[in-house]
């Protein structure tokens, strides 16, 4: 979810495929599903004479043509849409961008930061918390994320806030974000070159998949991370843990450079491969590593990863696969980390259910409102374990298959790559498993 997930606006069906996307602003009257670059009227100066004959012509011949007339007006609707401003509203909401001010920042690495953002207008009642009064504030939806705008450009991509650290007061309304600049990224390089003090523009929230819904009775959740693909495995893994006292989460995190996690011993390191997805490689290579409590040297992700290890224990594992170290994650080491888990065999969902039958997956959107897909199990045991994979373009398309745009919206696509092979050789994790990509 740290990057565009989504279509934004009305203009988003002419942008499928791509990774930014074009910002109408919203207008305030209606919405047109009319999309449009540029919009010209020519007007004729002609003298007074011209203009007399054609006062003179019959009444019927000035009346504009119904089919022009309604063209001009959907045409005008489009201008009108892309130059007109939107509607002035205060507070985090899913239609209009609010502004933010960015309080904190702290740098990870060269290219990695942490930054954490206010908004301006507060609101008491934040629409991505829970709303009991008789219950402690928390979040909403298990997994979700907002757009941030690049005014300059009119662009937006979905970035994933990070899961709130203890003691932190959630009314305040604060987010915070794990971000890498990217070069040839439009959004992150933005993003890379802001500091404290300055504006920012938010948009959402915008749910997730609804995994609480998809594990249902399982107990096993193994989320397979891309550098700052782990915000959203943090934000589930706070979801389920909190959940049921006996869930477990193992978060396989592939990383550039361990300074993501930690300070680097003083050691001569390996040739870096040319990608962290080309992974098939000889068995002598260094392997991912458990991460121990505590963690040593802990950068700042590294130490909210570390809360997290004191918070659920043993339930909470951490595997590191490090790219410029050559210990990429291959696929015996996502078979390992499934297998060494004590998943009961499932329950046969119902053929209709669709939280629970991967072939509704493949069409489907990983933004849904909570609730959107009821399960329809008659049994108790219901739900499914959860591989989840999210990060880079190419790290999910090789791990689990490439996302598909349908009609102007990226969907699951089928499930393919390691996962798919998977599923292929071990019929129990095609039946037992769920493969969800962010």
């Amino acid at each position: 979810m740290n990057g565009s997930r989504k279509t934004i606006g009305a203009c988003g069906g002419m942008l499928a495929g791509s990774s930014t996307h074009v910002l109408p602003h919203r207008p305030a009257w209606s919405v047109i599903p009319f999309c449009t670059r540029q919009m010209s009227t020519q007007r004729t100066h002609e003298g007074g004479s011209r203009r007399q004959k054609q006062d003179t012509r019959p009444l019927q011949a000035r009346v504009i043509n119904p089919a022009l007339a309604a063209l001009l007006l959907i045409g005008g609707g489009g201008v009108y849409y892309l130059a007109t401003p939107a509607p002035k509203e205060t507070v985090l909401n899913q239609d209009t961008f609010v502004p933010y001010t960015i309080t904190s920042r702290e740098a990870i690495s060269a290219a990695s930061f942490i930054f954490t953002v206010t908004p301006q207008h507060p609101n008491p009642s934040p629409r991505f918390l829970t709303n009991d009064p008789s219950q402690p504030a928390k979040w909403r939806y298990p997994l979700w994320s907002v757009e941030f705008k690049q005014p300059d450009v009119q662009i937006a991509r979905n970035y994933t806030p990070l899961p709130p650290l203890d003691g932190e007061r959630l009314e305040d309304g604060k987010l915070r974000f794990y971000v890498r600049s990217i070069p040839g990224g439009e959004m992150s390089t933005y993003l890379g070159r802001l500091t404290v003090g300055r504006e920012v523009w938010l948009r959402g929230a915008h749910p997730g998949f609804d995994v609480e819904t998809r594990l249902g009775s399982q107990k096993n959740v193994v989320f397979l991370a891309g550098g700052t693909g782990v915000a959203p495995a943090m934000q589930v893994a706070r979801a389920v843990l909190d959940d049921d006292a006996d869930t477990s989460f193992t978060l396989l995190w592939a990383i550039r450079s361990r300074e993501e996690l930690q300070q680097p011993p003083d050691s001569p390191r390996r040739p870096a491969p040319s990608s962290w997805w080309n992974v098939f490689g000889s068995s002598s290579k260094p392997q991912p590593a458990d991460v121990g409590h505590p963690i040593a040297a802990a950068s700042a992700l590294g130490r909210e990863l570390q809360e997290m290890q004191t918070r659920y224990g043993d339930r909470f594992r951490i595997q590191v696969g490090v790219d410029d170290e050559s210990s990429q994650f291959r696929t015996s080491h996502i078979a390992t980390a499934i297998q060494s888990l004590s998943a009961a065999p499932t329950v046969t969902s119902a053929p209709d259910c669709q939280p629970h039958n991967q072939k509704f997956h493949g069409p489907a959107s990983e933004f849904e409102p909570k609730g959107a897909r009821p399960c329809s199990c008659h049994t108790e045991n219901r739900g499914k374990n959860l591989f989840m994979v999210s990060g880079p373009e190419g790290f999910i398309s090789h791990y689990a298959g490439p996302k598909v745009w349908l009609g102007g919206v990226e969907t699951q696509g089928a499930v393919g790559g390691v996962a798919g092979e998977l599923r292929r050789r071990n019929p129990s994790f095609a039946s037992d498993w769920l493969v969800l990509k962010l």
